[in-house]
């Protein structure tokens, strides 16, 4: 007999900024799936109202698929708890991840199908949630640098796979460094000369 194992984790957003996001104008199940830092999206196909995808582990090279449920709660309270999010996960060691705020916490429930199961996906699923975190604070203030950093999450990152990713960030690296160096010597010269 399987039992199911939980597990709450703290999602460090406050929850008075998190209550007044729309989150299904901001999250949907295509952008779930492509947030997880590791995972190639091989193929996306949809049964009724849930999203099965076959996904290919950057980290591991392992292949897997995944079928996900993305449910929304509209003003719905019970005992001090308020949901925002739930998303239902079929085929996978973990079966929901339940986004809450609990008085003045902003926590994720993790439900897995067994012991051993929390096992081989509480590393993957530890990595989802923390793309998910960061990608909900973007949300939570309105300044031109968060402006930035949505609009480059939404129209660039998320479009790639992991390994373009990487290579982006390289280059990105890169060229802020050749621009650093040409403004030292730009600098040395008119100082020197």
């Amino acid at each position: 007999m399987q039992t199911e194992t939980e597990q709450v984790l703290d999602l460090k957003l406050e929850p008075a900024a998190a209550a007044r996001l729309d989150i299904s104008a901001i999250i949907t199940e295509h952008k779930l799936v492509h947030l997880h830092p590791h995972w190639f999206v091989d193929e996306e196909e949809r049964r009724g109202n849930i999203m099965f995808v076959q996904l290919r582990d950057y980290e591991t090279d392992r292949e897997f698929s995944l079928g996900l449920r993305l449910h929304f709660f509209p003003e719905q309270e019970e005992e001090g708890q308020k949901n925002i999010m739930q998303i239902q996960l079929v085929d996978y060691g973990a079966t929901e991840l339940l986004f809450f705020t609990d008085q003045d916490k902003t926590r994720v429930r993790v439900r897995y199908s067994s012991q051993q199961a929390k096992k081989d996906v509480e590393q993957e699923v530890l990595l989802w949630i923390r793309a998910l975190q960061e990608y909900l604070r973007l949300y939570t203030t309105r300044t031109p640098h968060t402006f930035f950093f949505r609009m480059l999450m939404n129209k660039m990152m998320l479009q790639m796979n992991p390994s373009q990713r990487n290579i982006c960030i390289m280059i990105t690296k890169i060229t802020i460094i050749e621009l650093l160096v040409i403004l030292i010597l730009v600098v040395g010269y008119v100082y020197f000369s």
